[in-house]
């Protein structure tokens, strides 16, 4: 759900992008970086009480499908993204995959958390999979066997992965393979990454820190100073495309006004739970009066919600002595935690920074 809207054509009160999600299956695995997220994928961003309700992804589909026949009938320009949570796992799944790519030409999707299969079960279901228009499959490791199970928070999930990415290849598809880079990663990093290489067929490597969440912080003991980070090999540092930097150095580049953010733009995308929508409602009207009221939430939320400038001015700060790595948006994340804790059961709009 990361494409962009385009950049010109005619929009409905400025809507660019439309992302529509539901929840399928929750996540079989509890792993470390999203531990203690409530309601599900998209916990973090929701009321504290107020979980996501599972909805079937056919009836998830109904909905995106007339939002997608209006589009073409009014002649709007919108970009209609789709995609069920927590893990693809779910019935209808392959449907799903067929669906995504006619509206958008999606052909990928992340396979961690899945329920634990046999290499014979995982050989079918990447099958049907491919039959169904999938070209790449992402997959997450944190480590070797013991480490990657102790932060996955499930025995089994390390194998369960490789034969995954055993099955991805077996069915020609093109394994992308995301590896976590931290403190208490790194000691298997060069193991990890000689076991994936050794693995058939067509594949991607790639590094990245371990990110704030929205609601989820990041242990400090996980992160490097700058010495230590530019210690590790080039591979680890150079095959991610975060900028990492201080505090203090983050804070002046915001500032200093050296980026850019969307949170007042007057181009809008935002995202919808079908879980939410009155189904019933939903059929018994116009789709204009459902995305007006989708936009005037947006605007709502959005006119409430500090920009990261007015974030970092706040709480820029804090603990401004630090030698530590972070990304911007690693303090992003932790600037808008610290706001929400000031006011609690307001759930504000994430900005896009570039």
């Amino acid at each position: 759900m990361w494409q962009q809207g385009p950049e010109a054509g005619t929009f409905y009160r400025n809507l660019v992008k439309l992302g529509i999600g539901f929840m399928g299956k929750p996540c079989e695995s509890a792993c470390m970086h999203c531990k203690g997220r409530g309601g599900g994928g998209a916990g973090e961003k929701r009321p504290v009480g107020n979980p996501r309700k599972p909805v079937s992804c056919h009836e998830a589909m109904r909905v995106a499908q007339r939002i997608d026949e209006w589009r073409k009938e009014r002649g709007v320009d919108l970009l209609i993204t789709f995609g069920g949570a927590d893990t693809p796992d779910y019935p209808g799944v392959f449907d799903e995959m067929r669906f995504v790519r006619r509206l958008y030409n999606r052909r990928g999707f992340a396979c961690n958390g899945m329920a634990m299969r046999t290499r014979a079960e995982l050989d079918e279901w990447f099958r049907e999979a491919k039959e169904a228009g999938t070209k790449i499959v992402f997959t997450t490791f944190y480590g070797t066997r013991e480490f990657h199970d102790w932060f996955a928070g499930r025995d089994g999930d390390f194998d369960l992965m490789i034969d995954t990415a055993k099955a991805i290849a077996h069915n020609g598809l093109y394994n992308c393979h995301t590896l976590f880079v931290s403190k208490s990663t790194t000691p298997y990093l060069a193991e990890l990454s000689d076991i994936l290489d050794a693995l058939p067929g067509k594949k991607h490597l790639g590094y990245r820190p371990i990110l704030n969440k929205m609601e989820v912080l990041t242990d400090e003991s996980e992160r490097y100073t700058r010495d230590e980070y530019l210690a590790l090999p080039e591979r680890y540092r150079k095959a991610h495309h975060y900028p990492m930097g201080t505090r203090r150095e983050w804070r002046d580049h915001v500032l200093g006004d050296r980026f850019r953010e969307d949170t007042r733009d007057e181009r809008l995308h935002t995202i919808i739970d079908v879980g939410d929508v009155d189904l019933e409602a939903f059929y018994a009207r116009p789709v204009e009066a459902f995305l007006d009221e989708v936009i005037d939430a947006e605007l709502a939320k959005r006119e409430r919600t500090p920009t990261v400038r007015e974030l970092a001015e706040r709480y820029g700060d804090r603990r401004i002595d630090s030698e530590l790595l972070f990304t911007l948006f690693d303090l992003h994340m932790e600037w808008m935690y610290l706001w929400r804790q000031e006011h609690p059961g307001f759930v504000p709009y994430y900005a896009t920074i570039e």
